[in-house]
């Protein structure tokens, strides 16, 4: 009876082995590209912090803060739309300041992440960006066109 040896230094192939198809001279990133496409992970993000995704969150942030701290649809209403004289009191004028502000950060935070947005970039986020800007340059005109109302 022969013993038959199976631990892995006896079992191991000592033969050097070629490449057949060396790498010598392709791009990095092409390589990583596609060691990522066969791993069937996703290819690593740039980006970082300052993403395009970040700036869709803040522009809606700032929306949202527009429309629930501030009083601009209820001047609107109030001033504007039922035709109620009056003067542009202190209130209502920083109320519109405010609305106003906010609001055209809104659309430079969302403009901001559709410049850097590219084909890495989560479809949510431009669609969230584009959303911002639409409605943040609506609430923007309102505001304007609420104080050109009252001021005459």
């Amino acid at each position: 009876m022969t013993r038959v040896s199976t631990s892995p230094e006896d079992t191991k192939d000592t033969t050097p082995t070629s490449d057949p198809s060396p790498e010598t001279g392709s791009d990095p990133a092409e390589a990583s590209a596609g060691e990522a496409f066969v791993s069937a992970a996703p290819e690593p993000r740039k980006d970082g912090l300052f993403g395009p995704e970040t700036f869709s969150v803040a522009g809606l942030l700032l929306l949202a803060t527009t429309l629930l701290s501030t009083e601009l649809i209820a001047i609107v209403n109030q001033h504007t739309l039922t035709g109620a004289q009056g003067t542009l009191s202190a209130a209502v004028q920083g109320q519109l300041t405010g609305a106003g502000l906010f609001a055209g950060l809104a659309v430079v935070s969302a403009a901001v992440a559709l410049l850097r947005a590219d084909a890495s970039t989560r479809p949510w986020a431009r669609h969230l960006a584009a959303a911002t800007v639409l409605v943040g340059l609506l609430l923007v005109v309102l505001t304007v066109a609420s104080y050109a109302l009252l001021t005459t």
